[in-house]
């Protein structure tokens, strides 16, 4: 039995931030161990076992023989990894030795046992590699999707997914299995979900910064999406999303019935289907750069228009653009919280939207307008009982959608209610896990329920799933004053100064490209003179030095608007390099023999990345036509 103890007082104030919240909150209730209890040794407090009480089980065989073999392994196999992640707290004691060793930048331990967490900080004195972040304690009843996107995201981990393994503490922690096997796979997901989010096709990426930077001066010209937030911030308390799954039609005689008595988001492909059924929403939302996402557009509905404002992310397709235009339609451009557009921070005004779909988009708005209930209803995120895809009205057509669903790799996941499972797409997935690390953030702001009303499909956690019609009963009351506040434009002045610096912003960016491409080609040429045997003045070490320079430009603020597009290409790539930057060195001949495999394994990268760099150039130097035009239409060079 332990009680508590100063060290364990000055580890609980180092456990600080939203993240340690929960963990301190429960820590400060326990005043001594009850069931577990460490065995001391006098003569020395390293060698300090723990017994379970109800199964006198140790944690340890030999603490300090234990110990010693642990760290000699570690140092040996994983000496250049950065983040380490273990399964078992124990005594703490492996901990605090392998951070005295400055290569471990991180270690991540999951604990089942909350009072094995409370003797751990009583026993080792944990402040500074607390409070430094390097020693991170997750208790595993508290892992979710939203922890593990937080730690996939440390600079540390990020182009080293693969490195990724949890160790066991000891033995002692196998019969946790299916804990282990639990916080394994919520690991293994989020690292999946951060190389999709990636991409794998920087032509993608390349498609957005050009339609981004055509539309600036659409963008500009019209109000920002902060004036939006501004007018119409908790203007209404309950927000209804209305995506287009398999089980819309049921709810459209309720949402008929309600739809004044709350704000309606509309995604682009239910825009006509409101339509059809004389259901004005506030809002239609679009995301998507592509031309077939357009034709949700390409209609005149005449005085039904009046009123609606329309959202989209700034690298929509012109297409859309020339068919909001043609019809008069109110709309608002915001930016996708992309690297480009990030990085044009005098744009700032307009904010920025994200997620994978258009419906976290939504969300996300519905949120920011400071909603305090939203609904979700046709979110099903899976395949009817007919094998639909999507809502009968479904603009492209439902058999066409239903045949292009089929054929995507599928899955099966929880139901709506958490009765048995349903047939999914493995996007669609991926679209629910997205979901619920939104609704993982949002819940913990207190401010905001989220309801899932669509009454069929798939399961999204975090959400609460009521029927629509005891929804509306019980928050929609009266109806909302509508139209809502009308947003207005910038003044000419404001405009006129935002299109100037964008401008301007557009062609230094083009210039420091054309700056580090020609840094690209030198060292390029170098690497191909070593690898055809041309003898060359620069040696090994300097050409490795090129290389690290310039990816150290690549990673500065001043060519951060390049990772959009080389995203994609360095991220798969240096994660593929990432198994021979791990290597461990024992002597000089590995360390030149690893010298010269870094360099030849860097030929195809900086060539890549040189022709991105090039391709995206292109792309500007045409891009910025439109914006050129403007600037000189309104005599601003």
């Amino acid at each position: 039995m332990m009680k508590t103890t100063d060290i364990f007082e000055k580890n609980l104030l180092s456990l600080c931030g939203k993240e340690y919240e929960s963990l301190v909150k429960k820590l400060k209730k326990i005043k001594e161990s009850k069931k577990f209890f460490p065995l001391l040794d006098a003569k020395d407090p390293l060698n300090l076992n723990i017994i379970e009480k109800s199964t006198k089980e140790k944690i340890y065989q030999n603490p300090l023989k234990e110990l010693e073999s642990k760290i000699t392994f570690i140092q040996e196999k994983y000496l250049k990894y950065p983040v380490l992640f273990f399964y078992g707290i124990g005594n703490g004691f492996l901990y605090k030795a392998l951070l005295q060793n400055p290569n471990f930048k991180r270690i991540i331990v999951f604990e089942k046992e909350i009072e094995l967490i409370f003797l751990a900080l009583n026993l080792a004195d944990f402040t500074q590699e607390l409070v430094k972040g390097r020693l991170i304690i997750i208790l595993s009843s508290e892992m979710n999707d939203a922890k593990a996107s937080s730690l996939f995201s440390l600079p540390e981990l990020n182009l080293l997914f693969r490195s990724y393994f949890l160790d066991l503490h000891s033995d002692f922690y196998e019969k946790y299995s299916k804990d282990i096997i639990k916080i394994n796979n919520i690991n293994k997901n989020i690292i999946i979900h951060s190389s999709l989010k990636q991409g794998n096709d920087p032509k993608d990426a390349l498609q957005g910064v050009d339609q981004f930077v055509r539309h600036i001066p659409y963008m500009i010209t019209h109000p920002t999406l902060n004036e939006l937030i501004k007018k119409r911030y908790k203007k209404a308390k309950t927000a209804i999303i209305v995506a287009t799954g398999p089980s819309l039609q049921k709810q459209i005689p309720l949402l008929k019935k309600y739809h004044k008595k709350a704000s309606i988001f509309c995604l682009d492909a239910s825009y006509s289907i409101l339509h059809e059924n004389d259901i004005k929403p506030d809002y239609v939302l679009s995301l998507e750069r592509v031309i077939a996402t357009s034709e949700f557009f390409n209609n005149n509905f005449g005085e039904f228009d009046k009123d609606i404002l329309f959202i989209l992310l700034a690298l929509t397709h012109p297409q859309t653009i020339k068919y909001l235009e043609s019809n008069k339609r109110s709309y608002i451009l915001t930016p996708r919280a992309l690297p480009f557009s990030q990085n044009m921070k005098h744009l700032k005004a307009f904010s920025s939207l994200n997620g994978m779909s258009v419906a976290h988009m939504a969300l996300i708005l519905a949120y920011r307008l400071g909603h305090e209930n939203v609904i979700l209803i046709g979110q099903d995120l899976a395949f009817g009982k007919d094998g639909a895809s999507h809502s009968k009205g479904y603009g492209r057509g439902e058999e066409l959608a239903k045949k292009e669903t089929q054929a995507l790799p599928q899955t099966k996941v929880k139901a709506y209610g958490g009765k048995g499972l349903v047939k999914t797409t493995k996007i669609w997935e991926l679209f629910i896990r997205v979901f619920e690390t939104l609704t993982t953030t949002i819940n913990a702001q207190k401010i905001c329920t989220i309801y899932n009303a669509t009454e069929g499909g798939a399961r999204i956690g975090g959400t609460i799933e009521k029927p629509f019609k005891e929804l509306c009963d019980d928050l929609l009351d009266k109806d909302l004053k509508k139209p809502l506040t009308k947003v207005k434009k910038l003044s000419k002045e404001d405009q006129n100064a935002l299109l100037l610096k964008s401008y301007k912003q557009i062609k230094t960016f083009i210039s420091r490209s054309e700056k580090i491409a020609k840094d690209l080609r030198k060292t390029g040429k170098q690497i191909r003179n070593l690898t055809k045997d041309i003898k060359q003045k620069y040696k090994f070490e300097q050409i490795s030095q090129n290389i690290d320079e310039i990816k150290t430009k690549l990673a500065s603020s001043n060519y951060a608007y390049l990772a959009e597009v080389l995203g994609p290409s360095v991220y798969h790539a240096e994660s593929s390099l990432g198994e021979l930057y791990l290597q461990n060195m024992s002597n000089e001949s590995d360390r030149q023999n690893k010298l010269i495999a870094w360099i030849y394994a860097h030929e195809a990268w900086i060539d890549e990345v040189h022709n991105l760099i090039v391709l995206q150039n292109g792309v500007l130097k045409s891009a910025i036509i439109p914006l050129r035009d403007m600037v000189e239409k309104r005599n601003l060079v």
